[in-house]
């Protein structure tokens, strides 16, 4: 990963902040708008979590997927090579047997 992730956007975190606004939300000594807003919250960060995790699931199948191609571009790349070497031999047999 190229650039540095703040703790505040890691699945921990939002988990965190999950557990502690369902808390405030559950408790009976805390007002009822509290109660409301930390609904809100819960659910804001639990939507937040799960795109995270899509998100993340998306590159790393993305980054799979390109190393993939990657290799695979590779191996035609040789294999072309291969057979230009050999129909250069070839060519070159040919010209000789000209001779």
């Amino acid at each position: 990963m190229s650039e540095k992730q703040s703790y505040l956007g890691t699945p921990t975190t939002l988990a965190v902040m999950i557990v502690a606004a369902v808390w405030t939300a559950a408790s009976s000594g805390t007002a009822p708008y509290a109660r409301v807003l930390a609904c809100v919250w819960a659910g804001g960060a639990a939507v937040n979590l799960v795109l995270l995790l899509v998100r993340r699931r998306r590159d790393r199948s993305a980054a799979t997927q390109a190393a993939a191609d990657g290799a695979d571009a590779k191996a035609a790349e040789a294999a072309n090579d291969a057979n230009d070497a050999r129909n250069a031999a070839d060519a070159k047999a040919a010209a000789d047997a000209d001779r």
